[in-house]
C-alpha cells in the first residue's frame, strides 16, 4: 500500500518563488567576478547557489508531479494558502501590533502599552479583564521603574 504525499497549501508557488530566487542568486554569484578558476573569487558562491538551483529544480518539478496527480478543491489554492500561512488569531494580533505603534506617539509610551498588554493578555490568553489590568499595570510599573530610575532613560 504506497501513501502519496500531498502538496501544502502554496507549496508549488513558493518552490517557483525559491527557484527564481536561487536562479537570482546564481546570477549575482557569477557576477562577482566571473568564473575564471577554482581559486576565484566567485567560485564559492556560483557553486553553493548552483547546487541551491539544482535542488530547487528537482522539488519544482517533484511538486508538479504530485500536483497533477492531486484532486482539486473546492477553494482556490490561493486562499486555502493565505488561511494556512495567516490564521485569523495572527493577523487579530496583528492589528493589535498596528495599533499599539499608532498609539504610542499621541498616548505615550505607558499608557499605549498599558493597553497593549490588557488587549493582549484578554486575546491571546483568555484571561479576565480585572486579572488583565493587574498584570499590565504591575509589568507597566516595573518596565517604568527599570528603565526611568535604574538606566534613567526617558520614556515616550
Amino acid at each position: 500500500m504506497t501513501q502519496t504525499r500531498k502538496l501544502h497549501p502554496g507549496e508549488l508557488a513558493i518552490s517557483w518563488l525559491l527557484l527564481a530566487l536561487s536562479l537570482f542568486i546564481l546570477y549575482q554569484a557569477y557576477r562577482i567576478s566571473g568564473f575564471s578558476g577554482l581559486s576565484s573569487a566567485g567560485a564559492f558562491p556560483i557553486a553553493s547557489a548552483a547546487i541551491m538551483s539544482g535542488c530547487m529544480l528537482y522539488l519544482v518539478i517533484a511538486n508538479l508531479r504530485i500536483s497533477r496527480n492531486t484532486p482539486a478543491d473546492e477553494k482556490h489554492p490561493a486562499w486555502v494558502a493565505i488561511g494556512e500561512l495567516l490564521p485569523r488569531r495572527i493577523v487579530l494580533f496583528t492589528l493589535l501590533i498596528v495599533a499599539y505603534m499608532l498609539l504610542l506617539q499621541p498616548l505615550g509610551f505607558l499608557v499605549s502599552t498599558f493597553l497593549f498588554l490588557c488587549g493582549g493578555f484578554i486575546y491571546l490568553r483568555g484571561s479576565g479583564p480585572v486579572r488583565s489590568v493587574l498584570i499590565a499595570a504591575g509589568a507597566v510599573a516595573v518596565i517604568y521603574g527599570i528603565f526611568h530610575y535604574l538606566f534613567q532613560v526617558v520614556l515616550p
